[in-house]
């Protein structure tokens, strides 16, 4: 219900998250949602340094929650970058090192490789379905539309899924 207290997150966030709601202008949503939000160093270069200018650089080094940090473990971030990119390995590891944390991140590959490290994966899908339900948005139908437009590849069966879940399309 709008006004309802929300539980906030401990997150550690991927580029792709944080760039996708960033173009769609929704970054309010993050800080809202988010008590903290974790960003390696893998995803903070690839961002704030190497995307400098584009979508998502300004707002990840003007954001309150966010926190760069680097892994602990990086015998372990090295061999998730076998077969996964350096931001996706390093977002990984660090959920594992953060107690409680949820790792944001929308590659296939990299959701696969969470969830067979035991986390909980989401994506930029569920939490705007996740916004909607703590009655941050008022419907997502307008903010899938705004990432597919941005050439956010999203397939019809993800997108009517998260539609059903937000009560926007008859079960």
């Amino acid at each position: 219900m709008p006004g309802e207290e929300v539980e906030r997150l401990i997150a550690v966030a991927d580029a792709s998250f944080l760039i996708g709601l960033s173009r769609i202008g929704q970054w309010k949503l993050l800080e809202a949602m988010a008590e903290r939000v974790y960003v390696p160093l893998a995803v903070w270069d690839e961002v704030a340094v190497q995307g400098r200018g584009r979508p998502g650089a300004r707002e990840l080094e003007s954001g309150r929650v966010v926190h760069k940090r680097a892994v602990s473990n990086r015998r372990a971030a090295s061999a998730l970058k076998a077969t996964l990119g350096a931001g996706e390995a390093e977002a990984i590891v660090l959920a594992q090192e953060v107690p409680g944390a949820t790792v944001l991140l929308d590659d296939p590959g990299g959701r696969k490789a969470a969830a067979g490290a035991g986390l909980q994966p989401v994506g930029l899908v569920g939490f705007l379905a996740a916004a909607k339900k703590a009655g941050l948005v008022p419907e997502i139908r307008p903010l899938l539309a705004a990432l597919q437009a941005q050439g956010f590849r999203l397939g019809q069966t993800l997108v009517d899924a998260a539609l059903r879940q937000a009560g926007e399309i008859p079960c």
